[in-house]
């Protein structure tokens, strides 16, 4: 999916225009605040009509899309529909960092879509659950196994 189709999307939801040089600071913007959240490595996009093979499809235009629009609406003075896609927006980065970790986990580089590189994880790890292993771990209940019962 390319930049300049999500664009095309949030002008038609928007009923507004937003110019080139707006649109790109505004996807760039949004990809920056994915970066920090979410803790990876997107890189910016220089050109809206090439392909964003980092991330799936169907992520890169459920986070961009509102963001845009938020963006196009707040140009046009339009604070409380602006509010609106601002929320989609950070419900839609919510959920994303919810599956964060499955969709690394499912990544195959041979199918871009399936997920996302582990090489745009940041080396401190994502803001998403983190798995524990809990193979080698004893559950010895609250008050540990020294057959009081629980009491002190």
């Amino acid at each position: 999916m390319t930049l300049k189709e999500i664009v095309s999307n949030s002008q038609f939801f928007t009923d507004e225009n937003i110019s080139l040089i707006n649109y790109l600071g505004v996807a760039n913007k949004a990809i920056s605040l994915i970066n920090v959240e979410c803790k990876t490595l997107f890189p910016s996009i220089d050109n809206d009509g090439e392909d964003y093979t980092y991330m799936p499809k169907d992520w890169f235009f459920t986070l961009l899309s509102p963001y845009i629009s938020y963006a196009i609406k707040m140009n046009d003075s339009s604070l409380s529909e602006a509010d609106r896609y601002l929320e989609e927006f950070y419900r839609a980065l919510s959920n994303f960092k919810d599956v964060l970790g499955s969709l690394v986990e499912n990544y195959d580089e041979e199918n871009p879509d399936s997920g996302i590189s582990p090489d745009m994880i940041s080396d401190i790890g994502f803001g998403g659950v983190y798995q524990i292993d809990t193979s080698n771990a004893i559950n010895i209940g609250f008050f540990g196994n020294d057959n009081s019962a629980g009491s002190w």
